[in-house]
């Protein structure tokens, strides 16, 4: 058997990792579906895509608002609790957003109800890269796991809009955005029910308010996050406008959002599979350089088929980026806030995510090739601010 199989079989062998693996999809397609169904619907009922910007941005800023302060009750309380709770209160808040929507479009309603969904989202996806460490005492083979941690959210990113755009061109976008809530309800708690996620006890922190935002490094991964969070926003509603101005129908934007995420996943099934010794610090400048290099690639594409095509490679250096982002914040982040860590990830690239939704609706109507350079400038950018804050992510850079 291949050294590259041979991971993969090593951590498929242990316990509980099948399990883990299976409901993080359960637990994370929809948390992926949802923003593309709630970008579908409230274009759809404003009959504007700056509205739409303005809504899906008003439930990332949100999102990126709670997670942190989930992340913070799971280290103190455990993951069974906090997840529980927060599943219940985002399902009603799922509900406000479609009874909404059908009764009106007054963005500013639709855009309140999204914040409180984004607001409540539980924050299944730090929750179980805190686990990681629990149930496998291999790092070898933990580095492994976060690989395949990332590939999920890559299986997300092709599975949500694919699911969003059938289901929306069925039924419409209200059905997608009810069934993201349905199975983000059913995944979490199945999630938060499991023995490991009910043994999970955090380890002692300081007394610090500030967390893990006391690690400069923490602050350099995070400000990278946001940066490559807007790379993707930009695409997200970029995406929207240009198939929609093709005469594809919006929804044909889920395309080309699932085919970065094929890129995604087959970047990632090769960078997991084999061993680097460069360190990651060094990994992830070059992996930015590249990204920035590959979105640049958008820039030619003249319609839809095109488009689609040229999106598997332009997203092949994504899940790298995030496995390295993995590496490098459990390196860095402070005893004791491993969990709000990795949930201040979630939050940096939310709040990157909803500033790429707004700098694509500002630039709408605008030719398609000066968005898609825009988003491969934030890829750019991430690398000159990995490069400048290279010390901070090195071994002794790790907070106290």
């Amino acid at each position: 058997m291949s050294a590259p199989a041979t991971a993969y079989v090593r951590l498929w062998r242990q316990r509980w990792v099948p399990s883990l693996l299976l409901v993080g999809v359960c637990a994370r397609v929809p948390l992926q579906a949802y923003v593309f169904a709630v970008l579908l619907l409230a274009a759809e009922r404003t009959g504007s895509y700056p509205a739409a910007g303005v809504v899906t941005a008003a439930g990332g800023v949100a999102y990126a608002a709670g997670v942190p302060v989930h992340g913070r009750l799971v280290d103190r309380f455990g993951q069974t609790r906090p997840l529980t709770a927060a599943a219940c209160v985002n399902a009603v808040a799922f509900t406000g957003l479609l009874v909404t929507a059908h009764l009106g479009p007054a963005t500013g309603a639709l855009a309140g109800w999204a914040a409180a969904v984004g607001l409540s989202l539980p924050p299944v996806a730090a929750a179980a890269r805190a686990l990681w460490s629990h149930v496998i005492d291999d790092d070898a083979v933990r580095r492994t796991a976060l690989a395949v941690d990332a590939m999920v959210l890559d299986v997300a990113l092709v599975a949500g809009p694919l699911l969003v755009t059938v289901v929306s061109a069925a039924f419409g976008p209200a059905w997608a955005v009810g069934g993201c809530a349905a199975v983000l309800l059913g995944g979490t708690v199945w999630f938060s029910t499991l023995p490991p996620s009910r043994s999970w006890t955090p380890a002692r922190r300081g007394a610090s308010l500030a967390g893990p935002l006391r690690s400069p490094g923490v602050v350099v991964l995070l400000t990278v996050s946001v940066l490559t969070g807007a790379l993707l926003g930009v695409l997200r509603l970029g995406f929207v406008e240009f198939a929609g101005e093709r005469s594809d129908g919006p929804a044909s934007g889920g395309l080309a959002l699932a085919a970065f995420g094929v890129g995604s996943l087959i970047g990632g099934l090769l960078y997991g599979s084999r061993s680097w010794r460069a360190d990651a610090a060094v990994r992830m400048r070059v992996i930015l350089a590249g990204y920035g290099c590959g979105v640049g690639l958008l820039t030619l594409a003249p319609n839809v088929p095109t488009l689609v095509a040229l999106c598997v490679p332009a997203g092949l250096l994504l899940a790298p980026m995030v496995i390295c982002n993995f590496e490098l914040i459990g390196r860095c982040a402070p005893e004791g806030t491993l969990t709000e860590a990795f949930a201040w990830g979630i939050t940096a690239t939310f709040t990157g995510s909803a500033l790429g939704n707004l700098v694509a609706g500002a630039l709408a109507g605008t030719p398609s090739a000066v968005v898609f350079a825009a988003a491969a400038g934030f890829a750019v950018l991430a690398a000159v601010v990995a490069t400048a804050g290279a010390a901070a992510l090195q071994p002794s850079g790790k907070g106290s």
